[in-house]
């Protein structure tokens, strides 16, 4: 009896020991959402402005200039020689005021004539700054004609400069010789603030040999450094 028991009480213990399988939840499946971001690359055409420089141009038109009013030149007269005192003509007046002088023949001692000066004034600085002498040869055997010069203070008239040689004087085709005498022909150390200007003339025969000269002529040209 007790052995029926056991296994009876043996048959329960194990109908209690048996565990039932518990049935698990299967897990709920995770769906992972995988955003696609598909990216578009737009391209766009920018139209490229291509910025030209605006060249402004300038026209200037030369306006022609006022026409400067006509002189009428009147040329200056060189006056007849006379047999008298050294002479001026004012007919032959600038606008300086100069004249042209005519030389007495008187004092060409024959040896030339129509002695002329163009101005009877030449300056350093102001005008006229220069005038042109002309003579005449009298004498067949002249063939070149020297010119000098001396410088005397003016108004006193006191210290005349030694005789200066200036040399030959040109021919003009004419038969006459020309010199034209500036203000800067004057030597440096001879350059008063005003004087006279002496002149004499040498004719020369061809083989270098002095033929005759003038008288002095004194004191019908006047000198200045600057304006008076």
């Amino acid at each position: 009896m007790k052995k029926v028991l056991l296994i009876t009480l043996s048959l329960l213990l194990a109908a209690c020991g048996v565990v039932q399988p518990v049935q698990q939840e299967q897990p709920t499946p995770v769906i992972q959402t995988v955003s696609v971001v598909q990216t578009v690359e737009v391209v766009q055409t920018v139209p490229v402005v291509q910025t030209v420089p605006v060249v402004q141009t300038v026209v200037i038109t030369s306006v022609p200039p006022t026409a400067a009013p006509t002189e009428t030149l009147v040329p200056t007269a060189v006056p007849l020689p006379t047999e008298s005192l050294p002479t001026v003509d004012p007919a032959a007046s600038n606008n300086s005021g100069t004249v042209a002088v005519n030389v007495d023949n008187a004092l060409g001692k024959g040896v030339f004539t129509n002695i002329t000066f163009s101005s009877n004034l030449v300056t350093l600085r102001c005008f006229p700054r220069e005038m042109q002498i002309t003579i005449t040869p009298n004498l067949p055997d002249i063939k070149t004609a020297v010119i000098y010069y001396r410088v005397i203070d003016n108004p006193a008239g006191l210290y005349p400069s030694e005789w200066q040689n200036l040399g030959e004087m040109k021919k003009d085709g004419n038969g006459n010789f020309i010199f034209t005498f500036k203000g800067e022909t004057v030597h440096p150390n001879l350059r008063l603030d005003k004087a006279w200007i002496d002149f004499q003339f040498i004719g020369v025969n061809k083989g270098g040999a002095v033929v005759d000269r003038t008288q002095k002529i004194e004191r019908l040209v006047t000198y200045l450094k600057d304006c008076e």
